[in-house]
């Protein structure tokens, strides 16, 4: 029996409201509310487990998302969202079953096929994703994510003329959606770029990152003022003593995957992706409430997560999880002993890149060139900070060396994590893992110099990013100089 029926559809209705406006803090708080009154209502759980997909409660979603789908089991909709909480957690295999569930019900349903082509893709079977679409062909008035999905395979097999005929279909279908028709722009904009079309890239570029509403940047002034040595000190460092974990910090677009998946080539070392745990710890509570239990409690709680993700020989763990430059300071408690990478690309080419992906609710500050100039430059004075006051080892990791000459980068990345090297991490593009971020082309390919100075392309149009940029428009990368590579 529901507790409180009016009440939970109240907290229901301001939760729908908070994803809306991209607010998933209010959103599972008023969500997880309304489920609590009423644990029964199949609509209350799918909203939540959105809501928890999204903002990365990857294990909770699951388990939400498989009450939803006991009381609605052939619903494709919470089929769905369980198979991308699948894919959160990495389960491939359960992943592409519970999106088969949802097929064999509804064989037409296009954002399930569209998953499917995408599941692949991230897997580099791109005959398979082809295989699905073939047998798309027969839907008599495909949805919109059907043409989205032969747009992106196109890109991939560099049938760019095809693509854009399919991306363009999808702007002119009726029943487009207003997030189809951003990504189709989306898509446009990369199929233009592959052909040197750069001024028509950039119009779609900027016609779809204007659709999205602009998120705020990083605030430094209130992360160095609250980690300072004195408030570092008065943590105490766990007591539970491990070397497994290895964080990769970085903006998105440095070379975080790139540098992944050279290190999980090696047969001792393993990832959880963008785990999001660090983040959820450090938002729990205050870090100056922290006492050794806590801390103790932090560590055992991430280790257990690795083990259930990663073989008992695996001795080395990544994790590139995305704000990451706000978590040293907790990490370097939990972990003392952790290893840290921070990936590093030309400034522009960085922002520029960002401002060229589609990463949804991911990386809200992508949205605009001017926030992402700001944001850089306050993300490069909190990095100067870590390095100022925490004791963890951190190397320096260039994108442009490494795709310049990757033996040597690589060589130290392996000996920085403390292994030794192995020569299938110049070989990770051979690997069929599943990579699910928006580098899951590229790093099916050998390393490749064609993202180098990118940017020149692109030059009379990023007045904005430029000035917010100020000298780091000069391509600084000021952690090289001054700590070694």
């Amino acid at each position: 029996m529901a507790k409180n029926k009016h009440k939970a559809a109240q907290c229901y209705r301001k939760g729908v409201e908070a994803i809306k406006i991209e607010n998933f803090g209010v959103a599972k708080s008023m969500l997880t509310k309304a489920y609590e009154l009423d644990k029964e209502n199949p609509d209350i759980m799918l909203k939540l487990g959105q809501v928890l997909v999204a903002a990365g409660y990857t294990h909770e979603a699951v388990e939400i998302l498989r009450k939803c789908v006991k009381r609605k089991p052939n619903h494709p909709d919470s089929l769905l969202l369980l198979s991308q909480a699948y894919m959160g957690l990495s389960q491939i295999d359960a992943m592409h079953g519970t999106l088969d569930k949802a097929l064999a019900w509804d064989p037409t349903h296009g954002a399930c096929l569209h998953a499917k082509v995408v599941g692949y893709m991230n897997a580099g079977q791109l005959d398979q994703a082809q295989e699905v679409l073939n047998r798309a062909q027969a839907i008599d008035d495909p949805h919109p994510l059907i043409l989205l999905s032969q747009a992106k395979l196109a890109r991939a097999k560099k049938d760019y003329s095809i693509g854009i005929d399919a991306a363009k279909a999808l702007l002119e279908h009726p029943r487009a959606l207003d997030r189809h028709k951003r990504s189709a722009r989306f898509e446009l904009g990369h199929l233009y770029d592959a052909m040197g079309e750069y001024d028509q890239a950039f119009a779609f570029f900027k016609l779809a990152n204007a659709g999205h509403i602009h998120g705020k940047v990083l605030h430094a002034d209130s992360i160095i003022s609250m980690w300072t040595p004195e408030m570092l000190k008065s943590i105490p460092q766990s007591t539970v003593k491990t070397d497994r974990p290895v964080f990769i910090v970085g903006m998105p677009r440095t070379g975080t995957t790139l540098t992944e998946q050279i290190l999980i080539a090696h047969p001792l070392v393993a990832g959880v992706g963008e785990c999001p745990l660090m983040i959820q710890m450090l938002r729990r509570r205050s870090p100056t409430s922290l006492g050794i239990a806590e801390v103790d409690a932090y560590a055992r709680e991430y280790i257990e997560l690795c083990d259930g993700h990663v073989d008992a020989s695996i001795t080395r763990v990544i994790d590139k999880h995305i704000g990451a430059e706000r978590t040293l300071g907790l990490i370097s408690r939990v972990f003392p002993n952790a290893k840290v990478i921070h990936c590093q690309r030309d400034p522009v080419d960085t922002c520029l890149s960002s401002y060229f992906q589609n990463f949804g609710t991911n990386v809200p500050y992508s949205r605009d060139l001017a926030q992402l100039g700001k944001h850089f430059v306050a993300y490069q004075r909190v990095m100067a900070h870590w390095y100022e006051v925490l004791d963890l080892e951190i190397l320096p990791n260039l994108y442009e060396e490494l795709v310049a000459d990757p033996e040597p980068r690589s060589r130290a990345l392996v000996e920085h994590i403390g292994l030794a090297f192995d020569q299938q991490c110049l070989r990770f593009h051979e690997s069929r893992a599943h990579v699910s971020t928006a580098s899951s082309v590229q790093v099916r390919s050998p390393i490749y110099q064609s993202s180098k100075q990118r940017w020149r392309n692109y030059e009379q149009h990023l007045g904005p990013l430029i000035d917010q940029l100020g000298e780091f428009a000069q391509g600084a990368t000021p952690f090289l100089s001054k700590h070694g590579a």
